[in-house]
């Protein structure tokens, strides 16, 4: 009977001593982050008969678990991917509403005053100080142009450099996590059925959610407690203990255009799956890229393009102070640029139409050669496709189509599967220069005398410059130059404001979805303190019936002898 009562109060102190361990290794923990509260789950050991019924024989360890949910775990994962993407496109966008909007950089500013000093020119045409004011504007004007610009570029080689670094993390974390897999199959081989390496499961699922804050996953579970880790579509990244590395390629059409994408590692392959990702930073700054930042480089180069043709058309039509015709009074706008991937075997010109200009618009477009040949341009922002034909050499749009205010000749014949991607507007606003540097070159007057000099006091063509400013020569004929520049800063505003709002909804969620998971998983001193306390007394309990067992085998030692 005394070993009896020995066997239960020695089991007794064992799973107390490691719950005791359990509690001092929950409370060393506290600040480890992604570490989840452990708890020893106790059973009790199969009863005694006796004749006199059963007799129990103490308590045994079932389990050290921990204190985890799967449900919470993937809404957590879920809400840091949603949250990094809208955190990533709002800081980023941000910073092109500022630019915009600011009158330090702002466009609009510098072309009233260009067009007022256009105005002075046309109240007093034959005065050199308002001509030199006038070019010192103008050369103002595309300071602003190629400030903007040289800024936005800046924006796009750090979202390149952002996104390597993001595909960097992402191949960083596989990795990782394959390892842990291989240590968590290992331990939870048949040999060690029914446990589980609770700090090593932590770390991966730490691993997985900071893996999320980069790229939205999918996580699948299999045999021996691995997690099987899949991103896009269902494209696999982590498989059992083997990673699948993602890389980073120049789209071939457009060099300043990362994609990114898996190889195949027998054939070296590359597959873009850029459309099918989501979440996270990575996916946000693919977002600003596609969505704000290269339209509205497009929608900044459109205004200069079109601004620069309508003032160079116009000063073309008059006569400056010597009689001469007037020549280019902005220079950078000649022509279009073409890019092509390696492998092309033709060459196509394109440049502006100054009978269209009008019809520019702030889009890139994809030239295709089919068999025929046939031609095919597509608007890359719509994917809408304009049929062309061959008409000695330039290419003309089908009927009822219309060209974007471009004209596109053959230089040498391309072959079948050829492609250009065509960008009118996209780099427009970074070359944009005054082409005059003698303010007597402006030409303000409309017509000559009889002598070949212009006729004293002509501001005709001046005064038709200044109007320039009120024309609705853009967007088909819908909008000045002032209402292209509002609505640019009107679309970037309402993205970043709409992205504000966006951030501050998934803040929210993602500070609901840590409170939950602190609540399941997060260590609590106090709890912790209470849970010492208890299991102290526990095993002063279990301790005092041992020393109870020694006194019963004293007495009955003593009664023998």
């Amino acid at each position: 009977m005394a070993s009896g009562i020995l066997d239960t109060a020695v089991s007794g102190l064992n799973t107390l001593q490691r719950s005791l361990q359990t509690v001092s290794h929950n409370i060393a923990n506290v600040n480890t982050e992604g570490y989840s509260r452990q708890r020893v789950e106790l059973g009790t050991n199969a009863a005694q008969r006796t004749g006199g019924g059963f007799v129990g024989k103490g308590v045994h360890i079932t389990d050290i678990a921990r204190q985890y949910d799967e449900f919470t775990t993937r809404q957590l994962r879920s809400s840091q991917a949603a949250f990094n993407d809208s955190d990533q496109y709002y800081v980023m966008a941000e910073q092109v509403d500022n630019l915009m909007a600011s009158q330090d950089t702002s466009v609009m500013p510098a072309m009233k005053q260009f067009f007022n000093a256009m105005n002075d020119v046309a109240n007093d045409p034959t005065s050199i100080p308002a001509r030199q004011t006038l070019l010192s504007e103008a050369t103002t004007l595309t300071s602003r142009f190629s400030t903007i610009q040289s800024r936005l570029k800046e924006l796009r080689a750090q979202v390149n450099q952002d996104i390597k670094g993001a595909v960097q993390n992402i191949n960083s974390y596989a990795k990782s996590i394959a390892n842990l897999n291989k240590k968590i199959a290992e331990q939870s081989s048949a040999a060690n059925v029914g446990y589980k390496a609770n700090d090593l499961l932590d770390q991966r699922d730490l691993l997985i959610s900071k893996l999320s804050e980069v790229i939205d996953v999918s996580v699948v579970p299999g045999g021996n407690n691995v997690l099987n880790v899949f991103i896009g579509q269902g494209q696999p990244l982590v498989l059992s203990n083997g990673a699948m590395p993602v890389s980073v390629q120049q789209s071939p059409l457009d060099s300043e255009k990362l994609q990114i994408g898996v190889k195949d590692p027998s054939t070296g392959t590359f597959t873009d799956i850029t459309p099918q990702l989501s979440g996270g930073k990575l996916s946000g700054l693919i977002r600003f890229r596609d969505d704000l930042l290269t339209p509205a480089q497009q929608s900044l180069g459109q205004l200069a393009a079109s601004f620069v043709l309508e003032v160079n058309k116009q000063h073309a039509a008059g006569f400056d102070l010597n009689g001469v015709a007037g020549s280019d009074l902005f220079s950078g706008i000649a022509t279009v640029p073409v890019q092509a991937p390696v492998g092309n075997t033709g060459t196509i010109n394109v440049t502006f139409d100054s009978n269209a200009i009008s019809l520019i618009d702030n889009s890139d477009y994809q030239l295709s050669v089919g068999v025929g040949p046939s031609y095919s341009l597509k608007r890359l922002s719509d994917n809408s496709v304009i049929s062309l034909n061959n008409v000695g050499g330039n290419l003309v749009a089908t009927l009822p189509d219309t060209l974007p205010g471009i004209s596109i000749s053959i230089g040498t014949a391309p072959a079948v599967g050829d492609e250009f991607l065509i960008r009118p507007t996209y780099a427009a606003a970074e070359s944009v220069g005054v082409a005059l540097t003698d303010p007597r070159k402006i030409a303000a007057a409309s017509s000559l005398n009889s002598a070949g000099g212009p006729l004293p006091g002509d501001n005709r063509n001046a005064l038709a410059l200044a109007a320039l400013e009120q024309q609705k020569g853009m967007i088909k004929g819908t909008a000045s130059f002032k209402d292209q520049f509002t609505q640019l800063i009107t679309d970037v505003g309402n993205k970043t404001q709409s992205a504000k709002i966006g951030r501050s909804a998934q803040e929210v969620l993602l500070n609901n979805a840590k409170e939950q998971m602190s609540n399941i998983s997060g260590v609590n001193l106090d709890e912790e303190a209470a849970e010492l306390i208890k299991l102290q007394q526990a095993y002063q309990a279990s301790a005092q019936s041992i020393a109870t067992t020694k006194t019963i085998f004293d007495t009955l030692i003593n009664a023998v002898g």
